[in-house]
């Protein structure tokens, strides 16, 4: 039976012999009523009054808001007395419909108190009387409840008519002259989410008394009660405090620093839209999130390694704990943290999620009163902890769908907010089309100045030198600094140094920002290790060495932290510095240094930001690639210091765990270029032999103990068993190739070693045969769970001698091979789609039936090329040189052949047919059409047309 809140306020009044008094809608008997039980307890005479005196519990909301937030009363406790006295008196239970009415408007206002009291500099009283309220008091008194309707609202009362209702009262009295609408919409939203919290506590509170009504529940509302308080412990321990952790050296927290990012759209291709306008990144994901029909959408925050995107994070995390939960709780997931992927997202998340509301309770992620926004740190780091042929695209595809999920299913309404480094699209070929990517911007010169203010405003950095901006303009100043602290992280490390007298212009002198960002982390850790070292002067060497052999664990172990126990093995042959680990961290700089035993993870070395430890990998590797090229002086005859055999076990040791970020890669070529007259011919020569051998099988295929095999048995010895020996003996090689790439990129920009380094991946080119080194390196590769050639090395190809290579069917889509040579290359069927092939040389390749579908082929060489049947749809082919090419039936519809040149190019032949091409193929500025051979006529009368 149906019963309205007027009816059931006067059957209250009825037991309790109450008339209606004259007065009954301002609020003031409500706030006196719960301010005396607050501080008295309860009593039939209170009761009584404020039955008299109200028309309902609401009616306090038509006075004073500052006395409702700031008084000392208990709303909860008062509706709690309501009913058991109701009970009493009457002598017969409540029906259901009698306590959610009660219970419901004394748990809205309980939500009001709090979540209104969090913003006390507010003004929520309006000097002018809004007669509305009253009519839309009368409203609500007038709603029928139902045994329907009323269980419903105790399912979810955000979503149940009674809240639509309070939420009317309740924005039209916060709507005013100090508040807007749009943020005051934003508090009723929240104060209903919330208001689940205060009816869970009511109806426990209600003890048995309830029971009779609701028979069996008083266990699901104590799992529900234990749940909210444990994201509420989630939430004070381990995002209330992101903020709040201290920067390297310990004097501020990134809470003190922080500065708001900017960022732009990206596009499908990965690339920054360019003509869009650039806005504040926290905003763009506020609109997100609270853009109601935008539920499909996966939110990809990229950026440049050191952009901000971590600490940006840490700072909204809490800013959604402290101004939209419980509308939206965050739970932040570092990527490198999560230890296995499952068949969907949901599994996933149970199975790396140590909360306990996700043990034991199957339907978590379907509570309609908890929304999770859950953040995602370092999203592209699962491509290297990912195991059991899943994959950065597993897991992107997997958000996609748990993404959709969440839209269709009204029990959910969850999002996503993934951040990581530039999407490696050789990884993803195919985005999900619900993903919205914006990328980081660098600081532009209002944020530099805004953050220098903050810097200098520090207590601790009062009577210091904190006016970088004098160093930045000094005429010594090298110029790629200017450009180097648009970047947040190195911005700190200069500012950090200057401050305390450790930035020294002479030492970060280089010719290029690749060596610049090398000496200024080189120079930054050394102001670390030498600030956190007051009493250890005398061993810094040996801290040094203590933090890249760390380095070394952490990035091999492909996560965050690494095992003590593995740091100890590779001290193993060094007495000092493993008496300082094993008896001596907590007196040491490593433990301000955050080389220590993770708080959570016990016997586990973690470092504080991903860049340092990539960076001290890659110190760590230059000292072996020094070491490598070195002569023993002391000999009679000049023989190298470290043996091919010591050699190539300390490339299995440094490189057989994975493949190299871009990032380590980036580093180590700026360390190793600022190193004067460095040997880089002697490196080269014992890189490239190595690789040879390793193609060769060399270092697999033998009957004694295996290098690979050394190194297997030491990860697992760490707990590291995600590799074989396959696996590290193909990491190991494709690592070298990595690095003999990257030294030849140099070699060809320097004059004198241009023409002793040149590295050909497949072997060098003969005259009349094709290569096939690196199609079996292709396919030895595919041993990789998840992985393969072109997701591992596809970034790093830019420039490679591939001429005369045979390499059918290769998979190269997505890849960087800007100014590759790929000449008389066999390339039949290969896939080059979406590929960065600009500046490339094709010339008398055979491309019969290769795959260019929007590829950049910009400045491309392709003359002589067979490009019969090829697909170069959508393709950009600007300025490309296809003289003598043949094109016959070759897909050509959208491409972009401005300023190319077609002299001597074959349009169509009896085997292959007619070239396809559309009104969007781009023919301007095209040459040599009109001498072309078999230009199809429909083509040449319209070239003819537009030269007219």
């Amino acid at each position: 039976m149906k019963k309205s809140l007027s009816y059931i306020w006067y059957q209250l009044r009825q037991s309790f012999s109450v008339t209606e008094s004259v007065n009954t809608t301002t609020g003031k008997a409500v706030l006196e009523a719960a301010t005396t039980i607050k501080k008295h307890g309860a009593n039939a005479e209170i009761l009584q009054l404020l039955l008299q005196d109200s028309s309902s519990l609401l009616d306090i909301l038509c006075s004073p808001l500052t006395q409702v937030i700031n008084g000392e009363s208990s709303f909860l406790s008062l509706g709690v007395a309501l009913l058991k006295y109701y009970r009493e008196i009457s002598q017969q239970a409540p029906v259901l419909e009698d306590y959610i009415s009660i219970i419901s408007q004394a748990a809205y206002l309980e939500s009001i108190r709090n979540i209104l009291s969090l913003y006390p500099s507010l003004n929520y009283d309006n000097p002018e009387e809004n007669e509305e309220l009253g009519k839309i008091l009368e409203n609500i008194n007038n709603i029928e409840l139902d045994e329907k309707t009323a269980l419903q609202t105790i399912e979810c009362f955000h979503k149940s008519p009674l809240a639509a209702a309070f939420n009317h009262l309740l924005s039209t009295r916060l709507i005013s002259p100090h508040l807007s609408k749009y943020p005051a919409m934003l508090l009723v939203k929240r104060i209903a989410v919330n208001t689940n919290l205060y009816i869970i506590k009511c109806l426990l509170d209600l003890g048995d008394d309830i029971q009779t009504v609701i028979p069996n529940c008083r266990d699901k509302w104590e799992e529900e009660d234990q749940n909210i308080q444990n994201i509420h412990k989630y939430l004070q321990n381990e995002i209330a405090t992101q903020p709040l952790d201290r920067v390297f050296d310990q004097t501020c927290s990134f809470k003190d620093i922080y500065i708001p990012l900017k960022a732009k759209p990206v596009n499908k291709y990965g690339q920054i839209n360019t003509n869009a306008e650039s806005g504040d990144l926290e905003a763009w994901v506020k609109k997100n999130i609270l853009t109601e029909n935008n539920l499909e959408k996966v939110m990809f925050i990229q950026g440049k390694s050191c952009a901000g995107k971590s600490i940006f994070c840490k700072m909204f995390v809490d800013w959604i704990r402290q101004h939209l939960h419980p509308l939206w709780t965050p739970i932040l997931i570092n990527v490198k943290d999560i230890k296995s992927l499952s068949s969907n997202l949901e599994d996933t998340l149970v199975a790396n999620l140590d909360i306990s509301l996700t043990r034991g309770n199957n339907n978590w992620l379907k509570n309609q009163n908890t929304r999770f926004l859950f953040i995602f740190e370092g999203g592209d780091e699962l491509t290297i902890v990912a195991r059991n042929n899943h994959n950065l695209a597993t897991f992107i595809q997997q958000v996609s769908e748990f993404q959709q999920q969440c839209k269709n299913n009204d029990k959910m309404g969850h999002r996503v907010l993934i951040t990581g480094n530039t999407i490696p699209l050789s990884v993803i070929p195919d985005l999900p089309e619900n993903l919205d990517i914006v990328e980081i911007l660098p600081f532009d010169k209002q944020q530099q100045e805004k953050w220098l203010e903050k810097w200098q405003s520090l207590p601790v950095n009062q009577g210091k030198n904190t006016d970088l901006q004098h160093f930045l303009t000094n005429q010594k100043c090298p110029a790629f600094i200017q450009k180097l602290i648009h970047e947040p992280l190195l911005l700190y490390f200069l500012a950090g140094m200057y401050r305390d007298d450790q930035l020294l212009i002479d030492n970060l002198t280089a010719n290029n920002s690749q060596t610049t960002t090398a000496l200024i982390y080189q120079e930054a850790i050394n102001w670390l290790i030498s600030k956190s070292a007051d009493d250890w002067h005398d061993k810094l060497p040996n801290l040094k060495h203590i933090f890249t052999e760390a380095a070394v664990a952490v990035i091999q172990s492909k996560r965050e932290f690494a095992p003590i126990s593995m740091l100890e093995s590779r001290l193993k042959d060094d007495p000092k510095c493993l008496a300082i680990i094993t008896d001596q961290i907590p007196k040491t700089p490593l433990a301000k240094f955050n080389i220590h035993p993770d708080d959570q993870l016990e016997n586990m070395v973690k470092f504080c930001h991903q860049s340092l430890s990539e960076f001290l990998f890659a110190e760590r590797l230059k000292l072996s690639l020094i070491n490598w090229t070195q002569y023993d002086n002391t000999a009679s005859a000049k023989q190298l210091i470290i043996t091919d055999f010591q050699m190539n076990w300390q490339i299995y040791d440094l490189l057989g765990f994975g493949i190299l970020s871009k990032q380590i890669v980036e580093y180590l070529m700026g360390l190793m270029i600022g190193i004067p007259h460095f040997n880089w011919r002697q490196l080269y020569k014992r890189l490239d032999s190595f690789y040879t051998s390793w193609c060769q099988g060399k270092f697999i295929d033998t009957a004694e103990e295996t290098l690979s095999q050394n190194k297997l048995r030491e990860l697992q010895n760490a707990g590291i068993y995600q590799l074989g020996q396959r696996q590290v003996d193909v990491y190991a090689g494709l690592n070298v190739m990595i690095l003999l790439l990257a030294i030849q990129r140099y070699a060809q920009e320097n004059e004198v070693l241009k023409e002793y380094i040149i590295f050909y991946p497949s072997g060098q080119p003969q005259e009349n045969n094709f290569t096939y080194q690196l199609q079996n390196v292709i396919h030895y590769s595919s041993c990789l769970q998840g992985e393969n050639f072109r997701s591992l090395v596809g970034q790093f190809l830019s420039g490679a001698h591939l001429r005369g290579a045979s390499l059918l069917n290769i998979n190269l889509s997505y890849a960087d091979l800007t100014e590759a040579d790929l000449s008389r290359a066999h390339l039949c069927r290969a896939n080059f789609s979406y590929a960065h092939l600009n500046s490339a040389y094709f010339i008398g390749a055979d491309l019969q039936d290769a795959d260019f579908t929007g590829a950049n082929l910009a400045e491309t060489y392709l003359s002589g090329a067979n490009l019969s049947r090829a697909n170069l749809y959508g393709a950009n082919l600007k300025d490309v040189d296809l003289s003598r090419a043949n094109l016959s039936g070759a897909d050509l519809r959208g491409a972009n052949f401005d300023g190319a040149n077609f002299m001597g190019a074959i349009f169509s032949d009896d085997t292959f047919g007619d070239i396809r091409w559309d009104q969007k193929t781009n023919w301007k500025n095209a040459e040599g059409l009109e001498i072309a051979k078999n230009v199809p006529l429909t083509l040449k009368k319209r070239f003819l047309s537009e030269s007219d």
